[in-house]
């Protein structure tokens, strides 16, 4: 038998050989792949008609520690297989009706996948620990993750949280050198490598600040980082024209933080959003559903 190159093929081969009850978890696991990324271990095991002890020892059986690692490793091989299946049906296109629904499938597959690794615990953790400190800074270089620390500075300033954004190296430097105890830095990397961001968290978190990193485990920034939020999305490598959409798992992160931190921060932070909202009517009036947060 050959050894199976993915998750999904090594259940795949596993499942007649298990007992009944796991084999109701593989059985399950393959008929709704992505359900299954999405769901609890208390959901999934209740679906199942087994026990929440049976669906982490089927786990553990196939490499993983837990079933978040389970859905996390689902999750991508899931997304893997169905963009390289699709890239040997269809020839690379130009057309706006092919293009469009290409980008939304990879969109979605890279939103499942962020979704399938967040971990509820590391959120609130890294949550509270912005809404508590001093002062917040939001660093990144590149394409996507220099947006992305602009955009989290853009959703925490509204609460009346102390934040800056910098994607240039020099000034990120400086602002590490000038780290304090009670602030946290929150940096964002697809890759984990650029040397700006590993060396300002290195110098930011040796003067006792803190240091949340969005990026890639057991990476070079990852490793310097006081609290870890990981994020692994595949490449789309296959879709060469298309931009990496590892920032939709980054959009995730920050639309999930920054809403624990507007939790955390009530009354002050609803407050200071109906000022800005009142505000904001001098200049274009009344809209209806605007975002409050917009």
């Amino acid at each position: 038998m050959n050894r199976p190159t993915n998750l999904i093929e090594a259940i795949e081969q596993i499942a007649p050989s298990l007992k009944k009850a796991e084999r109701r978890v593989a059985t399950l696991v393959l008929q709704d792949i992505e359900g299954t990324t999405r769901t609890s271990i208390k959901s999934f095991a209740a679906q199942a008609q087994v026990s929440e002890p049976t669906v982490m020892r089927f786990a553990r059986r196939v490499g993983c520690d837990g079933f978040s690692a389970f859905k996390m490793r689902l999750a991508q091989d899931f997304a893997v297989g169905r963009m390289y299946i699709e890239a040997e049906r269809k020839v690379q296109a130009g057309d706006p009706g092919t293009t469009a629904q290409r980008v939304f499938q990879s969109g979605m597959d890279a939103l499942a996948t962020a979704f399938a690794g967040l971990d509820e615990n590391l959120l609130s953790e890294a949550a509270a620990i912005i809404a508590q400190a001093g002062r917040i800074v939001c660093l990144g270089v590149g394409g996507s993750s220099a947006v992305m620390a602009q955009e989290m500075e853009n959703r925490l300033f509204r609460f009346g949280l102390p934040v800056t954004a910098s994607a240039d190296p020099y000034k990120q430097q400086m602002l590490a050198a000038i780290a304090e105890k009670s602030d946290a830095f929150l940096i964002f990397s697809v890759t984990g490598k650029p040397n700006s961001l590993v060396e300002a968290a290195g110098i930011a978190a040796g003067r006792g600040a803190a240091v949340i990193a969005v990026t890639l485990p057991d990476s070079p920034l990852a490793q310097r980082a006081t609290l870890l939020l990981p994020l692994v999305i595949p490449g789309d490598e296959v879709h060469f024209n298309f931009p990496n959409r590892t920032r939709y798992g980054q959009l995730l992160v920050i639309d999930c933080l920054s809403a624990i931190v507007g939790a955390m921060k009530q009354p002050a932070s609803a407050r200071r959003l109906h000022r800005i909202r009142t505000t904001l009517l001098a200049l274009h009036g009344h809209t209806e559903a605007q975002p409050i947060g917009d």
